[in-house]
């Protein structure tokens, strides 16, 4: 089986197929990033192809300095923060009545739970939300976390436990 750096170059030597099976040996963890971020599946998708999208135009600059699979989360990263800041001026716009998150979660307490946690994430800082999802959600260590975000393992520190106490008063405030 080859390696992401073979069907990397194999790709920007012009093989298309080489892409396609990069994309299936990661396409999982992109959704399932995607989808613990933001709990919704048809964003789910969307995001997913959004980052594919991204990857295959800019994976020229991918310059291996890291694990494939680091930079490729830095994209999903950026891609879900895109995503949080449409959804945040879309909340402002008075485009007809807003649906109370708190009505529409199935019945399941656990995922309840989960989906009122998610619905918080937008209140952290950028930061904040993106350790939380790396961290707490994609379960990375500190150190892959640090290198994703492009800072200090003490930084990544610093923003999960203050995002965990940010998102406990949020919560017990409901």
């Amino acid at each position: 089986m080859e390696d992401d750096r073979t069907l990397i170059t194999q790709f920007l030597r012009g093989d298309r197929r080489a892409f396609d099976r990069l994309v299936l040996r990661h396409q999982e963890k992109v959704r399932q990033f995607m989808y613990r971020a933001t709990g919704d599946m048809d964003d789910t998708d969307d995001l997913a192809q959004e980052v594919f999208i991204k990857v295959y135009h800019h994976l020229h600059r991918f310059r291996g300095g890291s694990e494939f699979s680091t930079w490729l989360y830095r994209v999903a990263t950026n891609v879900l923060n895109s995503h949080f800041r449409r959804k945040r001026v879309r909340s402002y716009l008075p485009l007809g009545e807003k649906e109370d998150p708190d009505t529409s979660f199935p019945s399941n307490d656990r995922d309840h739970r989960f989906r009122r946690l998610l619905a918080r994430l937008p209140r952290l800082s950028s930061q904040e939300r993106q350790v939380v999802i790396l961290r707490g959600l994609q379960e990375l260590s500190v150190a892959d976390t640090a290198r994703i975000l492009g800072t200090s393992e003490n930084v990544v520190k610093v923003a999960y436990h203050t995002a965990r106490k940010k998102l406990k008063k949020l919560l017990k405030d409901v």
